[in-house]
């Protein structure tokens, strides 16, 4: 089912015929129709190309630290009313909602109409041996994975991924500046992000840019592996896409999620080259979702969204019952307003759809989640407006939705980004 969303233009590197061509995995790797490397505008974006994308953030004012996340701890002014304000018992999936939000290094358990079961908190200040922050964006919790026995992994933005367990107290901290997400295989093993700088010559042989790894550790937080995602692409069939970067220092890539493919998700999207041990990365400044073979180190697949549309600075690709992705596709409404896509990977066609009504009741300009529930509902974290929606899948009504009072800035005046808003189930450690 597809609802309404009108037609944004494409957002991408690369004309749709060489990504389409790609997507699909055809032998014959297309070639660029032109040698000529276009200019951008002062906002990244190409005039005379609507099919092609330059940079989101003026090149002209890098950050300090060219590896610096500048997500704002809150950007939004603090909405007057919050709390659960939707809540259709007959058809929300019952459970329980972890989130965290960008006022402070914590994380709440909470139930359907929103009372707080458990708090975990650990500020960054405790770490021991910690580097200085580079700014207020790494002081909060960006992303949580609760562990079955209540532990919990947490990230600091590009400084630091701990442990803590059910109490808050500290297990291990490991500062190999994991950034924005993580995934945890049965194992234990923890699959994260993470960015260091360093010249890619296949890029630019001067200039240093932020390279994105996958990161391995055990479950002690040990790192046991790093793989490059920029080398990764260059061994791979697309590395002729490099040389048509419009940007080429600084963050250039954005990965900003990953999520582990096992035996049984492979099997549902039934893609070519997509195995079991692989992961499922989306790089929203290039807005493309990839597959990496983390032994070969290779991308084995790719995607820049769907026919026609593209996606813009999309966010948190997941795989759902169908076999299809399901995106946070942030820029991507009218007027660059947020939309909701679940797209079949082989074909490309939008499976469906969501869009706020009017189109700017919904809209993120960075970060924001959605998921698949078991019942087949969509829960979708709204993140710069502090909000978090479950959608009916079938109708496309809202039938659960939460504002976050928590609150940042300047005398309290904005709502605190709410990164992610999971349904878990009620865990066993929990008193009731």
């Amino acid at each position: 089912m597809t609802f309404p969303f009108g037609s944004p233009s494409a957002v991408a590197l690369l004309t749709l015929a060489v990504l389409v061509a790609a997507a699909c995995g055809s032998e014959d790797v297309p070639k660029w129709k032109s040698e000529r490397v276009p200019e951008v505008d002062e906002r990244g974006w190409v005039p005379d190309q609507p099919g092609l994308f330059g940079f989101r953030r003026p090149p002209a004012a890098p950050p300090a630290s060219i590896g610096e996340i500048g997500y704002a701890p809150g950007t939004e002014v603090a909405p007057g009313v919050t709390g659960v304000l939707e809540y259709d018992r007959e058809r929300a999936f019952d459970g329980l909602n972890l989130m965290c939000s960008g006022d402070v290094a914590a994380a709440e358990l909470a139930s359907m109409t929103g009372e707080v079961l458990h708090r975990w908190a650990f500020p960054y200040r405790r770490l021991p041996d910690a580097p200085e922050l580079e700014g207020p964006h790494q002081t909060p919790w960006r992303r949580v994975h609760l562990l079955e026995d209540g532990s919990l992994l947490a990230i600091h933005s590009g400084r630091a991924l701990v442990c803590v367990d059910v109490a808050s107290n500290l297990r291990w901290v490991s500062f190999e500046r994991a950034h924005h997400d993580l995934d945890v295989a049965p194992d234990g093993t923890i699959h994260a992000l993470a960015r260091r700088e360093r010249v890619v010559p296949a890029i630019d042989e001067n200039r240093p840019l932020v390279d994105d790894f996958v990161l391995l550790l055990n479950a002690s937080g040990d790192a046991v592996a790093r793989v490059s995602l920029w080398d990764a692409f260059g061994r791979s069939r697309w590395a002729f896409m490099l040389d048509h970067l419009t940007v080429r220092q600084g963050d250039v890539m954005h990965a900003n999620s990953i999520r582990r493919i096992d035996a049984e998700t492979a099997a549902r999207l039934g893609l070519e080259g997509v195995e079991a041990g692989q992961v499922l990365v989306c790089m929203r400044d290039l807005d493309l979702v990839v597959t990496v073979d983390l032994d070969a180190k290779v991308l084995t697949w790719l995607t820049q969204g769907p026919s026609g549309d593209g996606w813009r600075a999309p966010h948190d690709p997941t795989i759902t019952a169908q076999g299809d992705l399901l995106i946070f596709d942030n820029r991507g409404g009218p007027g660059e307003t947020s939309r909701l896509l679940r797209m079949d990977p082989e074909t490309r066609e939008v499976a469906w759809s969501w869009r706020g009504s009017p189109p700017e009741s919904f809209a993120s300009f960075f970060c924001g989640t959605a998921r698949q529930l078991p019942n087949g509902n969509v829960l979708a974290t709204e993140s710069t407006q502090g909000r978090a929606i479950e959608l009916d899948a079938e109708t496309g009504e809202i039938v659960w939705e939460f504002v976050s009072d928590r609150v940042t800035g300047p005398d309290d005046s904005y709502v605190a980004a709410l990164f992610e808003v999971q349904r878990v189930t009620r865990p066993g450690w929990l008193e009731r």
